[in-house]
Order: C-alpha cells, then sequence, then structure tokens
C-alpha cells in the first residue's frame, strides 16, 4: 500500500512478489515509493512491478517437481545473502557450502533452523556447515555429498549426517546432480529445495552462474513423479 502519495493506495499483492519473500517486497515498496515520488500512477506501478522478474541465481525459480520448487540463489555467497533466501519459504531442503572464507555460519542456522526439513551440503567447507547444523539445529537431516577426490574432508559427523561419496574423478556437475537427487529425497509437498551456498563458488565451479546453472540443470533432470520421466522438471508445471 502506498500512504507516502496517497490514503491506502493499492500497488500489489506482497505474495506477487518476485522473488518470494520479506527481502522482496522489501525491495518491491522501494522501487515503487521512488516510482511514486516521480509521479506514476499507480496502476503503473503494479504492472511494472508484475513484469519484474528476477535475475538469474538471484533466487530464481528454476523448477518445480509435484508440489516442490527449486530455487536457484547461487549469488549467496556469504550467510547474510543466503538469509532472505531461506527466510522466504516456509519448509526449506537447504542446498549449501562451498568457500566460507572464514565467516560463521552459527548465527545463520541458528535463526533458519526451525524451517529447515533437511541439509545437503556440498564443497570445501561442508563440513563447517555440517558442525553448525549439529550444534544449533540438531534434529534437521543432514547429507553430505563429496567427490572421491575430497581427501581433505573427514567422514567422521558429530550428528546423524549421511556421506555419500561419489566415484573419483567426479566432477562438479556430478556432484550437483547427486546433490539434487539427495535433496529431492528430503523433501515433503510444499517444500521448496534452496540452493543458498552461503560461500563462494570457486572450489568447484568457475563462478557461481556455473553453480547455479548446474544446479538447473540437475532439477531439469529429475524424474516427474505423475510420468517417471527425467527432462521435465525445468518446465515450471
Amino acid at each position: 500500500m502506498d500512504n507516502a502519495f496517497g490514503d491506502h493506495v493499492r500497488l500489489a499483492e506482497a505474495a506477487s512478489i518476485d522473488p518470494a519473500g520479506p527481502a522482496g517486497v522489501m525491495d518491491a515498496l522501494a522501487a515503487a515509493a521512488l516510482a511514486r515520488a516521480l509521479g506514476f500512477e499507480a496502476d503503473v506501478v503494479e504492472r511494472g512491478l508484475a513484469a519484474h522478474k528476477v535475475g538469474p541465481h538471484r533466487g530464481a525459480l528454476v523448477g518445480r517437481v509435484g508440489s516442490v520448487v527449486y530455487i536457484d540463489d547461487s549469488k549467496a555467497t556469504n550467510p547474510h545473502a543466503a538469509r532472505p533466501s531461506i527466510l522466504a519459504h516456509d519448509r526449506v531442503v537447504w542446498v549449501a557450502g562451498g568457500l566460507l572464507k572464514g565467516a560463521s555460519v552459527d548465527q545463520l542456522v541458528s535463526e533458519v533452523g526451525p524451517r529447515l526439513s533437511g541439509a545437503v551440503l556440498l564443497g570445501r567447507d561442508a563440513g563447517v556447515i555440517e558442525d553448525a547444523l549439529a550444534r544449533h539445529a540438531p534434529d534437521v537431516p543432514v547429507v553430505h555429498v563429496l567427490s572421491g577426490d575430497d581427501e581433505a574432508v573427514s567422514e567422521t559427523s558429530s550428528n546423524s549426517t549421511l556421506t555419500i561419496r561419489l566415484p573419483s574423478g567426479a566432477d562438479a556437475d556430478a556432484v550437483m546432480a547427486a546433490v539434487v537427487v539427495e535433496a529431492a529425497e528430503l523433501a515433503s509437498p510444499g517444500d521448496a529445495v534452496v540452493l543458498a551456498p552461503a560461500a563462494a563458488s570457486l572450489d568447484m565451479f568457475a563462478s557461481y552462474g556455473d553453480r547455479g546453472d548446474s544446479f538447473a540443470a540437475a532439477v531439469a533432470a529429475l524424474p516427474d513423479p505423475f510420468t517417471d520421466s527425467p527432462g521435465e522438471a525445468g518446465n515450471l508445471r
């Protein structure tokens, strides 16, 4: 609503804002305020907000399989950036990991833990996130996907983490494909599988964009629960 340049002037339904969640709504309000300050009518602002689609790897919807949605926020390369992407959904299977560069994830995990249906971890600092989950969200199921070349990563866990080690030589796309399959197994109807790594990508991928593309490709390869055939998930049914 606009109460600055009118009296309860309707601008848009909050649920229609892309990307979903409090952060997207705050961005929409800021954009709407600027447009209204410049004299644009409310219906013009409404059409502009409706036409806006979030950019790639910034909380973009990349697939829907049954009633589970898959969100690519690969641009969330630190814990602060991952927070709004997770909080945008009521129940989340969190895909996380990479290079934390010394950043702490404890506060993030403590805040988002109650809404996690599960977590699937990959990358060099996945163990740090795993330990934070054990401390602050011990009841959350965790899967840690390793390639056969990840010799520096311990398979010993302080919680009930399931560790999956892929064959030696498995590339980053193979790891991501396994991650998405595990995330799909953890997801319940109505959940969101959210790639919000809270870490940089360069331990495994060429860029955060490359990581997001790998995630989207893995989602597209998931079988359709209605036809049991791959390659349909990316159609956003």
